[in-house]
């Protein structure tokens, strides 16, 4: 078990801002000792998990991953649904789409349609981003319980630029507006420079699924057009909504019959 749990925190490791770590680094982190962390990387390595560069000896994850990521995302069953739609929307905004989830403290892309400007806003297949800082997070995280919430405040949220809500006193009512208008939208509170709107996504028992979230550089997008882009977020939830729906209730009949 323990072994097990050393593999799961290895992979954790590994961001897009570090994509590549070192056997001394990993041991540091992990508080094993080289030759251990050495082992286990090996044995990762020869599974596929993750690869070393012959020139630099530093070790990143491999392709094995995405095996593995792949039969995830195939199973869940936003991801089908809402890729036509995250299309349309892209067409319809010119801006950068993506569906995100969420997972513990964050929002994790599940799938994204770029803009087509030159300068454009991107987002990573996996990339986690804090539930409170982005309007994709936020209408993530308006609907987590109230006990979720309570335990992320006390854990202290991270400001990363001065528009970034930290204080729960500031976020809650914020939270209540987006499950109120079932639409949101940031001015520069993750990224300076990027402004973002978004709506959430019901599955069919009415249980939250997901976001849709459009970013945009700050220099194309003014304060006026984001509640444009969130009511388009917005319409695209409830299209996805209902096609959903449907499909859920086409299966039923068919199981019933």
């Amino acid at each position: 078990m323990k072994t097990a749990r050393k593999t799961l925190q290895v992979l954790r490791l590994f961001s897009a801002r570090e994509p590549e770590l070192g056997v001394s680094e990993v041991a540091r982190r992990l508080e094993m000792d080289r030759a251990g962390a050495h082992r286990l990387l090996r044995a990762m390595a020869e599974e596929r998990f993750i690869e070393q560069d012959p020139q630099s000896r530093l070790y990143r994850l491999g392709l094995g991953v995405l095996d593995v990521a792949s039969v995830r995302i195939s199973q869940h069953g936003l991801l089908g649904i809402a890729m036509p739609h995250l299309d349309r929307l892209r067409d319809e905004v010119g801006e950068t789409v993506a569906l995100l989830v969420a997972d513990g403290r964050d929002a994790v892309c599940l799938a994204v349609v770029e803009s087509r400007h030159p300068m454009r806003v991107g987002y990573d297949i996996g990339e986690r981003i804090p539930l409170h800082g982005s309007a994709g997070g936020q209408a993530l995280f308006a609907y987590l319980a109230q006990s979720e919430r309570d335990a992320l405040y006390a854990g202290g949220l991270k400001r990363f630029t001065p528009r970034t809500p930290v204080e729960p006193e500031t976020l809650e009512p914020m939270l209540a507006r987006i499950r109120d208008e079932r639409a949101c939208w940031s001015q520069e509170g993750y990224i300076e420079g990027v402004v973002s709107a978004a709506a959430p996504v019901m599955d069919p028992k009415r249980s939250l699924a997901g976001a849709i979230a459009i970013a945009a550089p700050a220099s194309r997008i003014g304060t006026a057009a984001l509640p444009g882009l969130a009511r388009a977020a917005r319409g695209v939830a409830d299209a996805i909504e209902a096609e959903w729906a449907g499909f859920a209730a086409r299966s039923t009949s068919t199981r019933i019959v």
